[in-house]
Formats: structure tokens, C-alpha cells, sequence
């Protein structure tokens, strides 16, 4: 981890499991305690993805990320809408329920 936080320019995109991409019903339960490692060993921003695809889990990763990003879930949101009229708002509605999660209190 080390070695990839000092090469890495920009910020460290922190890949929350292995395997494929996509939803996943919970994220690993190591997760905070990985991403506070990252985060002492460097003073990039570190954003984590993957498997990232509820409000509760961007509510979750916030609390310990610099940043949350999603994608599966809103490709998925996209194919769920494709052909109708409401493709934009309804995705929309999505990404602002994911991004309401995102402020810090």
C-alpha cells in the first residue's frame, strides 16, 4: 500500500474488494480500518469504490473517504430507465439520494 500511495498523483482510488464490480449487499467489514491506513500514509484525498451502491453505504464510506464514487448502481439506473421519457430525472433522483449522504455533520 505503501508503495502505491507514494506513485500515485491525484488521489488514491481505494478498490473496497476484490473480484468484480458491481452492488453488493454490505462491504467488507475491514474497510474503515483499511482506508484509515491509507490515509495515515499519505495526504492525497482517498476515494473509495466498488461495490459501492446504496445511500447507507456512501453514508458509511463517507464517514472515513475523502470521497465515494459510484458507478454499477447508476449504470444500473440508466438500463433500469432506458427508452423512457424519465431517464434523466429518475437518475437524477438517484445520484442526489446517494450524494445527500455524502454531508458530514
Amino acid at each position: 500500500m505503501k508503495r502505491i500511495v507514494n506513485a500515485a498523483t491525484g488521489f488514491i482510488y481505494y478498490v473496497s474488494l476484490t473480484g468484480v464490480t458491481g452492488a453488493r449487499q454490505e462491504l467488507p467489514a475491514s474497510l474503515t480500518q483499511q482506508v484509515r491506513l491509507a490515509k495515515r500514509m499519505t495526504r492525497k484525498p482517498v476515494c473509495v469504490g466498488f461495490g459501492v451502491s446504496t445511500p447507507a453505504q456512501v453514508r458509511q464510506v463517507a464517514k472515513v473517504a475523502d470521497g465515494v464514487i459510484v458507478g454499477s448502481a447508476i449504470v444500473n439506473a440508466i438500463a433500469e430507465n432506458k427508452g423512457k421519457k424519465q431517464l434523466v430525472p429518475n437518475v437524477g433522483r438517484f445520484v442526489r439520494k446517494l450524494s445527500q449522504n455524502l454531508r458530514r455533520k
